[in-house]
């Protein structure tokens, strides 16, 4: 079903605390970069060279302010220079890595499969926050996603048609979508980042577990919308980032996409 099929689980047993507590530092750690990249690319500002700084007072951040989450304890929040606020933003994301890496870890074992869907789900993570503050999916980290993904399907048995259909599924999909919405208003409902999203995580997912997808993050955007009209904050027409819904409902289909189908399915047949 997934671009996964077929992995062998290698190593230690997949419930072993060393590795668990192994992948959960290198999704922290990862996490700390991903925070990097949300705030740099969008920005245009190299994440690859110049170190870190406080972006209240300049100040180049030591090791021990980019400690993952520990770091944002023991400052008690606040710059240890200036004292402004640190945004919440970063522990979360930290965590959220963190929990990505060890879900992951017992998704598929320590396989070559593991060593790309990692930075793909991390990747996942920033896209999700650029989109919320900026509306906006840069190309350089979707096709950087979808070449992970398309590393992920060589390795997998059948994986190379489960990618082809999976982001034929999504992209085509959401293609139609955008462009039924702007001939029944005349106005665009959807980027093309929304399209190439669906191509990073359909590689991966493939077609039945990309329209899952779809579905679960056109369901939480529905609840999203009709949250802002309730508080009137909103109306039918309020622009929602899409693609922040995209991104985190991919990464809990990879993890469990296949239960929800494989028990819709047998509820089907019993119907």
């Amino acid at each position: 079903m997934t671009a996964l099929a077929g992995a062998d689980h290698v190593g230690m047993p997949p419930h072993s605390a060393a590795f668990l507590i192994f992948a959960a530092v290198i999704g922290a750690v990862l996490g700390s970069a991903v925070t990097a990249i949300a705030y740099r690319v969008p920005r245009h500002i190299s994440w690859l060279t110049g170190r870190s700084a406080c972006p209240g007072c300049g100040r180049v951040l030591s090791a021990i302010d980019l400690v993952p989450v520990l770091s944002f304890v023991w400052a008690r929040g606040r710059c240890r220079q200036c004292h402004a606020p640190i945004r919440w933003r970063y522990p979360i994301t930290e965590i959220w890595c963190a929990a990505w890496s060890v879900l992951l870890f017992l998704r598929v074992g320590l396989t070559p499969n593991y060593a790309l869907l990692l930075p793909w789900g991390c990747l996942l993570v920033a896209l999700t926050w650029i989109d919320v503050d900026f509306k906006l999916l840069p190309d350089s980290l979707t096709f950087a996603g979808t070449l992970l993904g398309l590393g992920n399907a060589i390795l997998t048995p059948h994986g190379f048609h489960t990618a082809l259909f999976g982001l034929l599924a999504g992209s085509g999909a959401l293609w139609l979508v955008a462009w039924a919405y702007q001939k029944a208003r005349g106005a665009e409902g959807m980027g093309g980042g929304d399209v190439k999203l669906a191509a990073m995580f359909g590689v991966v997912l493939g077609a039945p577990l990309t329209f899952l997808t779809l579905m679960i993050a056109a369901l939480a955007g529905s609840v999203w919308g009709i949250a802002l009209m309730t508080r009137g904050r909103g109306d039918g027409r309020t622009e929602l980032p899409f693609g922040a819904l995209l991104a985190p409902a991919a990464m809990v289909t990879l993890l469990w996409g296949e239960t929800v189908v494989g028990l819709y399915l047998r509820l089907f047949h019993r119907a």
